[in-house]
């Protein structure tokens, strides 16, 4: 048992940690600090996935509460390099993390064979450095730094610099704690005069690398990665009907959207072309692992063509089942998309076997109503009962709330047997009748009992677009925002649809909706200029970066929010 261990710094390397015990002890070697660390002399110094833990948390003092498990999560890199990895792969590492089996854990992991494998010089932040000087009075090497697709940082989004402490070609058993000599000010940087956007595509990779070591999500197997990819795929416009992935496109796009960020991640390119051809695999059947920075850069690629317009929102998604108890309740998770020519369709499934599909037209803006698809095995004795009752053909439909000619079509479909006919069992040359005539009385279904009164549209008309005004007023005045869209007005105070039904009759109503219906790049703008607001208010730094952050916005924003903050400051100095 140890007498004494450092206190464990906020995202700090277990290099690090052992490396400060070293200088705390004053020890002659590093050979006499291995050796009272793990209890033996010669343990590889690792920063990043290092072994014999078991040994090490041994000897630990209690008062630490350091176990192996929490030393492995919490001080290692470990949960960063087994993010996208099977829940067998990462018992495997971390057994070989705990009690030391000579350098196999890549080989585990499956990325030994990667360029992007590992960092072979410490980083280091200066902003990082001098509130560790103020806070702890000592230096030492962060985690989140050390990730081979970090290259600023991720707090302060400033390039990051390189220490010349190498990790190769020097001996394998030697710690080098954090000094003014190992973290000089004048460093290399690993980034160099790189414009704002690749500044910010940089620190969001930084950010979502950083995250994995806090949560590296559930395990996966490459049976799941293969659905998730095709599936994000199926959301933007590189991908047909058949889901067949345009390569040139999704090549050109992914450039595109790294574009100068490309040259400077370790292992990315050779040359021109993407090293192995490893983007074109992604949306093909993984068979094989893949290094973490290359997850997360299709991730963050996919998200950026979906977050322009995600018509569908995120899940769970309502159940429309009138059969159903949980009916309206947001519990549906199975959901597929696909492209039907100009538009996409959602295919929403509940575990009820209910399933329900959604368009959305781009060009128009605005979702379609869910159309009913399949019912599952709760149809069959609910309409078996409904005909046995006499229940009339409309009034079942009523209730299935699908049109009359599915009714019949899923009768015949389940062997149910009716008192309808359907228009093919008609005889040829046979009068047209409706499914329901033989169901009605001739003298009531032709006579009508008193007419209703005309309605005075034009006195409707003007009402009615009173209210859309005052709808979108309200939909303008909610937090967060919402865009105001003819659907989300007529649901205000009306059905959806309801207008638009009757244009003909309300043609100032439909003046009105145009009026008030924002457009996406408007809605975008409002959308910019209320974080900027809200920002300002809390005296949050306006960065352009965070403010398309905190909107929601990519970096093809960027011009538009440039000119939203030059006005700010220009009223900002007005006002003054």
């Amino acid at each position: 048992m140890l007498g004494y261990f450092p206190q464990v710094y906020p995202q700090e390397l277990l290099y690090s940690v052992l490396a400060r015990y070293h200088r705390h002890m004053g020890a002659q070697s590093f050979i006499q600090s291995t050796e009272s660390l793990f209890g033996r002399r010669l343990v590889i110094a690792n920063p990043d996935l290092p072994e014999h833990i078991d040994a090490l948390a041994a000897r630990i003092p209690p008062g630490r509460h350091l176990t192996a498990d929490r030393i492995i999560d919490t001080m290692t890199l470990y949960p960063y390099y087994t993010a996208y990895q099977s829940q067998d792969a990462r018992q495997q590492v971390r057994h070989a993390m705990r009690v030391g089996e000579d350098g196999s854990v890549l080989l585990r992991l499956g990325i030994a064979a990667f360029r992007a494998g590992r960092v072979t010089q410490l980083r280091f932040c200066g902003t990082c450095l001098a509130q560790m000087r103020e806070r702890y009075g000592e230096l030492y090497w962060r985690r989140d730094h050390q990730l081979p697709s970090a290259l600023v940082c991720p707090e302060h989004a400033t390039p990051l610099q390189i220490s010349p402490v190498r990790l190769t070609g020097r001996s394998r058993h030697y710690y080098v704690a954090a000094d003014r000599e190992a973290c000089a000010w004048q460093a290399p940087a690993l980034a160099q005069d790189i414009a704002p956007p690749t500044v910010d595509a940089l620190h969001r990779l930084a950010v979502a690398s950083a995250a994995l070591l806090d949560d590296p999500g559930p395990p996966v197997t490459p049976r799941a990665l293969t659905t998730f990819y095709r599936r994000a795929v199926q959301r933007t416009d590189l991908a047909s009907l058949n889901v067949r992935v345009d390569q040139r496109q999704f090549d050109q796009a992914f450039r595109h959207h790294y574009r100068g960020c490309l040259p400077m991640l370790p292992g990315v390119m050779t040359g021109s072309r993407f090293t192995g051809d490893w983007l074109a695999a992604f949306v093909r059947k993984h068979r094989k692992a893949r290094h973490p920075l290359q997850h997360l850069m299709v991730r963050d690629f996919l998200a950026s063509r979906d977050s322009a317009e995600q018509p569908f929102r995120e899940g769970p998604w309502p159940c429309c089942n009138p059969l159903a108890s949980h009916r309206g309740e947001a519990v549906v998770s199975d959901c597929r998309f696909h492209r039907n020519r100009a538009h996409m369709v959602g295919v929403f499934t509940c575990s009820c076997g209910y399933a329900y599909t959604r368009s959305f037209h781009p060009d128009m803006g605005k979702v379609g109503a869910p159309r009913f698809q399949a019912f599952g095995p709760s149809l069959g004795s609910v309409l078996g009962e409904m005909v046995a009752a006499g229940c009339s053909l409309r009034e079942i439909a009523r209730r299935l709330e699908i049109d009359p000619k599915t009714v019949l079509k899923l009768a015949a479909e389940g062997g149910i047997r009716t008192r309808w006919k359907a228009a093919s069992d008609r005889s040829p040359g046979s009068p047209r009748k409706t499914p329901t005539a033989v169901a009605r009385s001739p003298v009531l279904s032709r006579k009508r009992s008193a007419r209703c009164p005309r309605r005075n549209w034009a006195e409707i008309d003007t009402q009615v677009a009173t209210k859309v005004r005052e709808a979108a007023e309200l939909i303008r005045a909610e937090t967060p925002l919402v865009r105001v869209t003819i659907a989300a007005v007529e649901r205000r105070f009306w059905n959806r649809g309801w207008i638009c039904k009757r244009a003909a009759k309300l043609p100032v109503s439909m003046q009105a909706l145009g009026d008030v219906a924002e457009s996406l790049e408007s809605f975008q703008r409002r959308r910019a200029w209320w974080t900027i607001l809200q920002m300002d208010r809390a005296d949050e730094p306006l960065q352009v970066w965070r403010i398309l952050r905190k909107a929601g916005l990519t970096d093809r924003h960027t011009s538009m929010v440039e000119g939203l903050l030059a006005t700010h400051f220009d009223q900002g100095q007005a006002a003054a």
